[in-house]
């Protein structure tokens, strides 16, 4: 009953109070102790060949860094923890869990304050490369409010992949040494990552709760709430993409899982993420990329800083890809504005904008903003899809700089769709309302406002066995060129426009 528990702060320095919310949070970490600059968490359960490359990896290529090896033996039975007490490392801990009820579970035992000043998190089938760790951290520290960065890998998703080929591990960490090079132009923001040699700051695992993991993901979309919920608290969530390591695991194809199993998982997890954030969808809000069609938009005009709008852009998957293709060009001042109809959506463009948010209704958008105030406006919602299209685009361009640029998009209305509806495929059909607008038509009307500098066909990706089908329908006796042209629009989706303002 006269026990007591002693925590000693004798060599600690209490925190001074700072100006900024960030400063306050940061500065709790530096009062704390001898404590490394990074704790490398390290959790396996069994397949020990794959931990012990996954270690000595770690001890080959982490150099000229205070790090702390933290191993996590999450209830192995095949000689894991013998092996991890043989590991030499001057900063080492052994955390012992007699059953595996969870990858998330060792984590609460653990005491957050005694962690580094920086957390990273690694399962044993990643194997790190040269300069791993030290390009995180550059990336990292470039920036107070970046709340975690994490590498390329391989066998992931999300766009996260490097285009890498290798015979055998030698030629693997050849490869990885030329590519590891840090490169502030190749860090791209973005609003969901999936986390596979994540490097957090320790201040952001205080702030948002410790473990930082929610419960109620036990299933899949873990990844999704933890960047959402670091966003929230204000950071920037970072892909370092001068950075690459291996994944020796497929995990888009949930490896070692039963697929039934592996669908009902993701399904689970997909629900429970849209009840958190209030129907908030964490693939289709955010996976609207424009990544893969940045390569046909011609190099921007602007050198200096610049200014893009993003209008229904969603969660802004669609403005934050333009701004990190800004900064590939070595353009790195560039200020996020947002316009959206769907209340949902405001506070995660909040996340991303420096400028204003404004949620309201269609009509009201060229009177929410200067006149040829930005350099990009990007509209992700098909102009065929709003009340007005015409008074929409004028909009648009009322608003965009003379010389700057209108994204925008045009749904295909004309598409195998309305053959498939026609022919009684009801289930197939898009059953949002669109304008039919022919391509041609909406293109004469771009000209009339600026110079259109490149269509972009967007296909539906379909199979082959769909795209043969599709083929079918065409009449076999029309010319192979008008073929051609009939099976691409059939096939097409939507276009995406990109318009130089006169």
């Amino acid at each position: 009953m006269n026990g007591f528990i002693e925590i000693n702060t004798e060599t600690m320095v209490p925190p001074k109070a700072g100006d900024g919310l960030f400063e306050n949070r940061a500065a709790l970490v530096e009062m704390q102790g001898d404590i490394p600059e990074v704790t490398i968490i390290l959790l396996a359960f069994n397949r020990l060949e794959k931990t012990r490359r996954c270690v000595e990896s770690v001890l080959a290529y982490t150099d000229k860094i205070d790090y702390e090896l933290l191993l996590i033996d999450n209830g192995s039975g095949d000689g894991t923890l013998e092996y991890f007490q043989s590991v030499e490392c001057p900063r080492k801990r052994i955390v012992r869990v007699t059953k595996n009820i969870g990858p998330g579970y060792p984590l609460l035992g653990l005491d957050v304050n005694h962690l580094g000043k920086f957390v990273c998190g690694l399962s044993n089938d990643i194997i790190v490369t040269p300069r791993w760790l030290e390009n995180l951290l550059a990336c990292i520290k470039s920036d107070p409010k970046i709340g975690l960065v994490n590498p390329l890998s391989s066998n992931t998703s999300n766009l996260q992949e490097a285009d890498f080929s290798y015979a055998d591990y030698g030629e693997m960490q050849e490869k990885a040494a030329r590519f590891n090079r840090s490169d502030p132009r190749k860090w791209e923001d973005r609003l969901r990552l999936i986390t596979l040699g994540t490097l957090y700051r320790k201040e952001v695992l205080l702030a948002s709760g410790w473990p930082l993991g929610d419960a109620g993901f036990f299933h899949d979309f873990g990844d999704d709430d933890m960047i959402f919920k670091v966003r929230r608290l204000g950071y920037r969530t970072v892909l370092a993409g001068d950075t690459w390591i291996c994944h020796d695991h497929d995990l888009r194809r949930g490896e070692g899982k039963d697929p039934a199993e592996f669908q009902r998982s993701l399904e689970i997890g997909w629900e429970n993420f849209r009840e958190k954030y209030f129907g908030v969808d964490a693939w289709g809000d955010v996976n609207n990329y424009y990544i893969p069609h940045l390569k046909h938009f011609p190099p921007p005009r602007v050198s200096g800083p610049a200014r893009v709008l993003g209008v229904d852009v969603r969660c802004g998957t669609p403005v934050l890809d333009i701004k990190n293709w800004l900064r590939k060009f070595g353009i790195f001042d560039v200020e996020l504005s947002a316009f959206t109809q769907d209340p949902k959506y405001w506070v995660d463009l909040k996340t991303i904008c420096a400028g204003p948010v404004l949620c309201d209704r269609e009509e009201f958008l060229a009177d929410s903003f200067l006149p040829e105030y930005f350099d990009y406006v990007v509209a992700d919602r098909p102009l065929n899809r709003y009340h007005e299209p015409q008074k929409m685009l004028d909009g648009l361009f009322s608003l965009c700089k003379t010389g700057g640029a209108v994204i925008c998009r045009l749904k295909n209305t004309y598409s195998y769709q309305k053959y498939a509806y026609l022919l009684g495929q009801r289930s197939v059909y898009d059953r949002e309302f669109s304008y039919d607008i022919p391509v041609e038509v909406f293109r004469g009307a771009l000209d009339r406002l600026g110079t259109v500098k490149a269509v972009i066909a967007v296909p539906f990706g379909l199979g082959e066995e769909s795209c043969r089908v599709v083929d079918s329908l065409i009449p076999a006796e029309l010319p192979e060129s008008q073929r051609e042209d009939l099976l691409g629009r059939m096939l097409c989706k939507e276009y995406l426009f990109f318009t130089e303002k006169r």
